[in-house]
């Protein structure tokens, strides 16, 4: 399994997104940086197993800091990242 950046996916308020995808091309987790500057909020760190459950990552003042957070969430997993 690996990370693959879906840039084709991102607009609106989904600043980044990867997807944990295995070797017959399921999606396995997702990993979401949202911005929700367009309601007055900051910028949030989520991420899914394909279950429903939504598991947030944190809420940051700057779009820097949660990418920071959204790269620390890659690192920790036992899965290589995808070169864009």
């Amino acid at each position: 399994m690996h990370w693959e950046r879906r840039r084709d996916l991102e607009g609106g308020k989904e600043l980044g997104i990867w997807l944990l995808v295995d070797d017959d091309g399921n999606v396995e987790r997702e990993l979401y940086v949202e911005s929700h500057e367009y309601r007055g909020g900051n910028f949030d760190v989520y991420t899914t197993g394909g279950d429903d459950e939504w598991n947030h990552e944190g809420e940051f003042d700057t779009s820097e800091a949660a990418f920071e957070r959204a790269l620390d969430v890659l690192e920790a997993s036992s899965n290589s990242v995808e070169d864009e």
